[in-house]
């Protein structure tokens, strides 16, 4: 890097920072890019991995006569809670190779399809526009029923990997092991299977990892 004060490191990583949050934006039943139309979902609290803060705007131009003017939309946060049983029979047409779930996916009760809905309004002009923070739909990050089942939670399953875990070290490193790996478990489901939707339009993570500098 050639950067001659902090301002220009502090740009630099900023651009990076945005890059990695893009979404891209498509249309839902042709599958091609919504180039004016663009969305950025980025997990602002260490602390808490289930907190998501959203920016989304869909142009008209995009989807002409998509949005009624100054109308009350619904914009859908997706995501799948067990990727791995995904089986893709019929892929989502917008979404890349990598994306872990396709459509047929949704109705199969095992891969934990589910939403959270954010309203939003359009201006004058039919263009939608969100900023908004809400939470990962995963159902992992839902409070269990009470019913007094034994089904193993995903803190039973970060207890368990810390435990055996050789590596970890007692009071401090063990609580932040901890954590780290709640992380990486809450963030396992929505890697490659979260995704917007809006009407007619799609939106899915830009992978832009490692082009910094």
């Amino acid at each position: 890097m050639d950067h001659d004060d902090p301002a220009d490191t502090v740009a630099s990583f900023s651009e990076a920072v945005m890059r990695e949050a893009m979404w891209d934006m498509y249309d839902a039943d042709t599958g091609a890019a919504l180039d004016n139309s663009k969305a950025i979902s980025l997990n602002v609290d260490a602390e808490d991995t289930d907190e998501v803060d959203l920016a989304l705007f869909v142009d008209d131009d995009d989807h002409p006569g998509e949005f009624e003017p100054n109308s009350t939309q619904v914009v859908q946060l997706c995501e799948f809670a067990h990727p791995e049983t995904c089986a893709k029979a019929v892929p989502y047409v917008w979404a890349p190779e990598t994306f872990d779930c396709g459509e047929s996916d949704e109705s199969n009760p095992d891969a934990g399809f589910v939403c959270v809905d954010i309203e939003a309004k359009t201006d004058k002009d039919g263009d939608l526009a969100v900023i908004a923070e809400t939470r990962a739909p995963s159902p992992m990050c839902v409070e269990p029923d009470d019913d007094g089942d034994d089904t193993e939670t995903t803190d039973d399953i970060v207890e368990t990997v810390v435990k055996e875990d050789p590596t970890v070290v007692e009071d401090g490193g063990e609580k932040r092991r901890r954590g780290l790996t709640q992380a990486r478990i809450n963030r396992r489901s929505g890697n490659r299977s979260r995704h917007l939707r809006t009407g007619r339009v799609r939106g899915t993570r830009t992978s832009t990892r490692g082009r910094r500098g």
